[in-house]
């Protein structure tokens, strides 16, 4: 019953979140850095961003991959010379949110949107950009956040629906790094199919590893780290995770991260 009850919550919270953000911003210039850290203090929406200008300060970013579009994507576009942002749409998760980002952002011309359409019976006519997925992902995220386990244990062709997808993303875009915080549960499976097809891969809502396998809703818990990446976890706030991989051209930005977290919890503590 526990699981049934975070299913409607996360549902139920992601809504209000959307809709009343309607009524917050009308004009993409509105969204500035400062007001999405200050939002992000005060709600944790978006706090990622903070957390961003680590590496946004290092290195110039060609195309940036993000999966779950929201007001910190003109940040992204902001500071990236493409943005290319992914938002599920199934039976359970219709297109609103994305139509009105897709107004939102209507004069952003280094941002591409792209409806990854899961399910039967949905209207696709409406989306410009746009990619057929299997029915299979949309009983992945529907089945994740009330059962807490991976669908891949019944069906796991969702994963490689994912994985035909991220590949068709990298094989025409030099993408230097993806950031998932997408609207349905499949976070987990969509970071373990980024690694080594994305050099710096970035999840929000994660938990600390020794407590994140509990509830996971996300299925954060299942992810198995690469050896050839490195995981730095900031947990201030909702918890954003960064796994970057350990090449020489990335050390001086995995240091300064793991200095800002280090940094930061002494100031707390």
């Amino acid at each position: 019953m526990k699981r049934y009850f975070l299913a409607a919550f996360f549902a139920v919270f992601g809504f209000c979140i959307n809709a009343s953000a309607t009524t917050w911003i009308t004009n993409a210039d509105e969204i500035t850095e400062e007001w999405l850290v200050d939002i992000g203090a005060k709600t944790g929406y978006t706090e990622h961003v903070r957390h961003f200008k680590k590496i946004f300060n290092k290195m110039p970013v060609r195309t940036f991959l993000e999966f779950g579009v929201g007001f910190s994507t003109k940040y992204f576009i902001d500071n990236s010379n493409k943005v290319i942002s992914v938002e599920f749409v199934t039976p359970g998760s219709g297109p609103e949110w994305l139509k009105y980002c897709i107004d939102l952002y209507r004069n952003c011309n280094t941002w591409t949107p792209i409806a990854y359409f899961a399910g039967n019976g949905l209207d696709v006519s409406w989306a410009r950009y746009k990619y057929m997925g299997s029915e299979s992902v949309y009983k992945a995220a529907a089945y994740q956040p009330v059962y807490c386990r991976s669908y891949a244990l019944i069906d796991p062709s969702f994963l490689d629906d994912l994985n035909n997808f991220i590949e068709q993303q990298t094989a025409v875009n030099e993408i230097d790094m993806a950031f998932v915080d997408a609207g349905i549960c499949i976070r987990g499976d969509l970071v373990q199919t980024l690694f080594n097809k994305v050099p710096i891969i970035v999840a929000h809502d994660v938990a600390r590893k020794e407590i994140r396998h509990l509830d996971d809703v996300y299925g954060y818990g299942r992810v198995v780290v690469p050896e050839n990446y490195i995981e730095i976890h900031v947990p201030f706030g909702m918890g954003t995770a960064f796994w970057i991989k350990n090449e020489d051209k990335y050390v001086e930005i995995i240091k300064d991260l793991q200095d800002y977290v280090s940094s930061d919890l002494n100031d707390v503590y």
